[in-house]
Order: C-alpha cells, then structure tokens, then sequence
C-alpha cells in the first residue's frame, strides 16, 4: 500500500511540475515571429526602471524565488565556477516596455553561455507569459532583436530560460 501511495504521489508531483512548465512554454508559427515585437517599444537598459509587478512576473517566468538579473556591466555568473553565490546567473542585455507589455532580453551564464528573449503582459491582477525563446547571439538594438526573432534566431523549441 505504501509503495502505491509512493508511485501515485510521485506521478501526482511529475504532472504538477509539467504542467508549471507548460504555462511558460508556447511555440510560434513564423508569420507569428515576424510580427510579435511590432509595438512602439521604450527601451529600458537599466533593472531599477522595472516596476516590481515586471521584476515579479519575471522572476516567476525564470523560475526564481526573486528577482534576480544584473545590469549590462554588471558582474553575474559568467561561467558554471560559482565565484560568488551572491550574483544572479542572468544579466540584462535591454528590455521594452509598451504600456503592459514588457519585453526583456538576457543573457545567462553558464558553460554554454546563451541569450533569452521573453515577452509578457503585466495585467494588474496577473501576469500573462506570452512567448520566450533562447540563442546564441544576442541582439544590440531592437530593430536587430525583431530580425533575430522573425528569422528564428530565437528558438522556442523549448523552455531555457
């Protein structure tokens, strides 16, 4: 009876834990790529012009328990030595805000150091993840950034960030 309770409680945590992931994971069509960063963006190059409501659905989209993304210069977890356990694994390239709509472009580091992309809505009552992707370049410019995405350069295969 035990071992059954075991196995229903482990397949219970499996399905949880996939279906948390599924929420933060959503493939595009091309034509949908091409066109998913068209709004009239202000760039933000700095993570103290977040609002907390941004930095929260970030934090909630990457997985952390806070918010945790340095700013471009700034020292972060390059590499997978953890020097110090203090600095975040992710660093701000630059973002966009377009009324709720927040884009955010970062880097992570790690053996194999890549670029995220992540898009969401900051609804005052919920946040609503609404596409990511990750590559091995990251963008300079927005206009840059909007070809990367549309020529596939940020792959949404599946969920890295």
């Amino acid at each position: 009876m035990k071992h059954r309770m075991s196995i229903a409680l482990a397949a219970l945590l499996f399905c949880s834990i996939t279906l948390a992931a599924q929420q933060f994971h959503r493939r595009l069509s091309a034509a949908e790529k091409a066109h998913i960063l068209d709004s009239s963006y202000t760039q933000v190059r700095n993570t103290d012009a977040m609002p907390a409501n941004v930095k929260q659905a970030f934090a909630k989209i990457t997985g952390e328990p806070s918010f945790a993304l340095a700013n471009p210069g700034q020292k972060y977890q390059a590499t997978d030595v953890v020097v110090d356990r203090e600095l975040p694994r992710r660093r701000l390239v630059f973002a966009g805000v377009h009324g709720d709509e927040w884009f955010v472009q970062y880097e992570v580091g790690g053996i194999g150091r890549y670029y995220c992309v992540l898009l969401f809505n900051v609804d005052p009552k919920k946040p609503l993840f609404v596409w990511g992707g990750a590559g091995v370049n990251g963008a300079k410019s927005l206009d840059q950034l909007r070809q990367m995405v549309a020529a596939g350069d940020f792959s949404d295969k599946e969920q890295s960030w």
